[in-house]
């Protein structure tokens, strides 16, 4: 007993000195603790985890979610298991959160709850330090942590094993088991109960797994025996062993996903050159009829430099690959490169307005409804003159009108001047004003200029750039910049919400957004983010944050079959009021088949209260 003891304090030594000496200077002594569990400490101080704070609550803890309902039976099994013990078991999510604690003996509840071991509290390496529930998250493997070993002081009359619980077919840790006792009780049994725990969970996740899921792993296995590194994705998922893909994120997930989707795949190959990640690829669709298409791209040797600016270019230099990209794919393309410059979507249109200037006159600006014509127009005479420029409208613009002095008022006062002009100005009124904004005005800002917007049409002549006018710059529609899509979000972003980190789209989510027509422009885009930024905040946004008719772009590919079955289960959902045991008694199905369904049909939880369309 005195040798424990002797032990404990010097644990508590060697983790202390650690802490006020500093990872540099301070060691522990090999014999004293196993490997994992210096490690963890070192992270720990690292994060200047305080061993004197205790954990904190992160949010509610969703019921129906995916570890819970894989480990449920699996923990009450070990609970039956353990009864005649002092043991208690813990499940914590990918955050370190607890989401279940089974207590065998109910004398051990004071303890736990001293120790805010219970449901909702993070223990995470970060916030907690070395413990059984985060370490085992953070170093990827399974741990033994006994009364000192712990990080935080709390915890000292513990003795906990853990385990990390892997996705079978991502590989990801997706939460961790721990089992828990005093430490008088302590036994090196409770680490192979643990990892087996954990292995019974993952088992449970890969039964639970969609058959997407399932066919993207057969087909990466498939794949990964090439002599290239690969990639395979869905419309959720990208599985690779590609270390140079660490720049594929969400965003050109989403980018590549939607537009191979829409090519017209008249070949089962398409070699593409990916200048962004300095390699090519040879791209094939696969996927078993009926079934959603997996897409395949080997990555062949690094690409050689591309002319103009670095543009992804399809190339036919073996038989029966494809022999040209579509619009929409050489976009996207073109997009992914894009995407890496320091240039913001809308700089290309300041820089003509710039241009634009150097002539003297008048300037305009041509595009669609919504474009951001005014937007682009006042951004840059702000930017010139230092002022809010003055507005006026074309239609005002008569003979003796008041508003030609009011124009002339606003140069002299170093304020530029937007004209909003419509669709078709007055041939007259346009000649006047083009002849006004040439007028030279001795001590007028040279920034205070004259810009005229005009909307976009196919006969306008405001389109022509003749009769002497000058030739417009024009804003494409937001339909045309789809490969910009996430850079103009972030830019309008900060343009609405000043000092806010810019929105975060699930991969799901921006899918939908780059499927959207965008009939309202710009201007839609600005109302959705503001509808957003009051509705999710700066959480993540998922699909189900989307307007209704936005977020269906997502599952129009399906076939009609699907769509049929998608519509039964939805309109089950609602029936039920969201109550998934009783939607599956409703359709006669099981409730993990029910689970399995709304997956693979991309249903989310808000869109069971809404009826299907006829």
């Amino acid at each position: 007993m005195i040798d424990k003891s002797h032990r404990e304090d010097a644990v508590r030594q060697a983790r202390e000195r650690l802490i006020t000496e500093g990872l540099v200077r301070a060691s522990v002594p090999a014999s004293l603790v196993a490997e994992e569990i210096e490690q963890s400490w070192r992270r720990s101080v690292s994060h200047h985890v305080n061993p004197a704070t205790g954990p904190h609550i992160l949010g509610e803890i969703d019921p129906d979610s995916t570890i819970l309902r894989a480990a449920g039976r699996i923990l009450d099994q070990w609970q039956n298991n353990l009864t005649d013990t002092r043991m208690a078991l813990f499940l914590a999510d990918e955050d370190g959160r607890i989401v279940s604690r089974r207590i065998i003996d109910a004398q051990d509840e004071r303890t736990l709850d001293g120790a805010n071991a219970a449901e909702g509290f993070v223990f995470s390496e970060q916030a907690l330090g070395t413990n059984g529930l985060g370490t085992p998250i953070e170093g990827r493997g399974v741990v033994f942590v006994r009364g000192n070993e712990h990080f935080n002081d709390a915890l000292s009359r513990l003795a906990c094993a853990g385990a990390p619980i892997k996705h079978p077919i991502t590989g990801r840790i997706v939460g961790s088991l721990s089992i828990a006792s005093h430490v008088d009780a302590a036994s090196p049994l409770m680490v192979s109960m643990a990892r087996q725990a954990g292995y019974q969970i993952a088992e449970a996740l890969e039964l639970m797994a969609d058959s997407r899921n399932l066919e993207l792993a057969r087909t990466y296995r498939q794949f990964r025996s090439s002599k290239h590194p690969v990639l395979v994705m869905n419309s959720e998922t990208v599985m690779t062993d590609l270390p140079a893909l660490a720049h594929f994120d969400a965003e050109s997930h989403a980018y590549l996903w939607e537009m191979l989707r829409l090519h017209h795949w008249d070949q089962d190959k398409l070699q593409l050159e990916l200048p962004v990640l300095g390699t090519e690829a040879m791209v094939r669709r696969l996927g078993r009829a009926g079934q959603e298409a997996i897409f395949a791209l080997e990555f062949m040797e690094p690409a050689s430099p591309v002319a103009e600016g670095g543009v992804a270019v399809v190339h036919n230099r073996h038989p029966g690959t494809a022999r040209a990209a579509t619009p929409a794919l050489r976009d996207v393309l073109d997009g992914l490169s894009s995407r890496h410059a320091r240039t913001t979507p809308y700089s290309t249109v300041q820089q003509q307005l710039t241009a634009a200037a150097a002539a003297d006159g008048l300037i305009r600006v041509t595009g669609g409804p919504g474009a951001g014509k005014r937007y682009q127009a006042s951004k840059w005479l702000r930017q010139r003159t230092g002022h809010e420029p003055r507005t006026f409208a074309v239609g005002d613009l008569t003979a003796d009108g008041p508003a030609w002095a009011g124009m002339e008022d606003a140069l002299r006062e170093g304020s530029g001047i937007v004209v909003v002009g419509g669709s078709n100005p007055a041939g007259e009124v346009l000649g006047r004003l083009t002849e006004f904004a040439k007028l030279d005005r001795p001590g007028v800002h040279p920034g205070a200029r004259i810009i005229l917007t005009e909307r976009a049409s196919s006969t306008s002549r405001s389109d022509l750039g003749t009769d002497g006018l000058p030739s417009p710059v024009g804003l494409p529609p937001l339909t045309e910049q789809r490969g910009e899509l996430p850079d103009i979000v972030r830019e309008v972003s900060a343009e609405l919400f000043p000092g806010t980190p810019a929105p975060r789209f699930s991969p799901a989510a921006l899918q939908c957004l780059l499927a959207w027509r965008w009939p309202g422009n710009v201007a839609e885009l600005s109302r959705l983010l503001a509808d957003l930024q009051r509705s999710a905040g700066n959480g993540l946004i998922q699909t189900k944050d989307l307007p209704v008719p936005m977020r269906q772009t997502s599952w129009s590919s399906l076939s009609r079959y699907e769509q049929s079955e998608r519509s039964a289960i939805v309109a089950a959902l609602a029936e039920a009021d969201g109550n998934k045991s009783r939607a599956a008694e409703i359709l006669g199905i099981g409730r993990t088949t029910l689970y399995r369904k709304m997956r693979a049909l991309k249903i989310d939880d808000d869109e069971r209260m809404v009826a299907p369309e006829g």
